[in-house]
């Protein structure tokens, strides 16, 4: 779950906590809409607070203020719109990629991989990336520019390829990217006076 989706999630529950109402009166609220059964919680104990607290008539139906709850909630579902690539990365975002492809070797690398990857692939990635981090293209190329030169000094062992670089699939079938750890270390100003400045390179 990206950072969003955790403040999403967050803010959701603070909304049925400032109603006062429980997220198993919640969950009992939406079953009833939905016409489905619930499970594993006290049904009859729930529907006698739901009933004296406004959230449902005598009759077991959904007063205004639950619908209007229910559908607030819901709201913090709602398929966002799929960013443009130029929203998602910014406007010079080609010229970026660019850039950051530049500074990979234009070489196969010991495990059999072109350094640089597709440029199409790269973008993909990196959509990826900006939608799960904060990271600004400058702290990007110079966090690029510092794990080039590091494996440069081992001849490329291990080197992951520059889309790689940006996100990779681990064993349990998650994202994880090294690209990240780098910026982070970047700003928290790890091993600054080793790491080159960002410089655009030519191979």
């Amino acid at each position: 779950m990206n950072k969003k989706s955790k403040m999403e999630m967050m803010e959701m529950f603070n909304l049925i906590i400032a109603k006062n109402i429980t997220p198993n009166q919640f969950y009992l609220l939406y079953c009833m809409r939905e016409s489905v059964g619930s499970m594993h919680i006290n049904i009859h104990q729930e529907l006698r607070s739901l009933i004296s607290d406004g959230w449902l008539t005598e009759s077991k139906a959904l007063t205004p203020k639950s619908i209007t709850l229910l559908q607030q909630v819901e709201g913090f579902f709602n398929i966002q719109k799929k960013k443009t690539a130029s929203q998602a990365m910014g406007q010079d975002y080609s010229a970026n990629i660019e850039k950051y492809l530049m500074l990979f070797p234009k070489i196969k690398l010991p495990h059999g991989k072109p350094a640089r990857s597709d440029k199409r692939n790269v973008e993909t990635a990196f959509k990826w990336f900006f939608e799960n981090n904060e990271y600004t293209w400058e702290t990007i190329l110079e966090a690029t520019a510092r794990y080039v030169d590091e494996y440069e000094k081992k001849n490329y062992l291990y080197m992951q390829t520059s889309q790689y670089f940006i996100r990779k699939q681990l064993a349990d079938k998650t994202w994880g990217s090294e690209l990240g750890n780098c910026c982070a270390s970047v700003l928290n100003g790890d091993d600054a006076e080793e790491g080159p400045r960002f410089q655009e390179k030519v191979f």
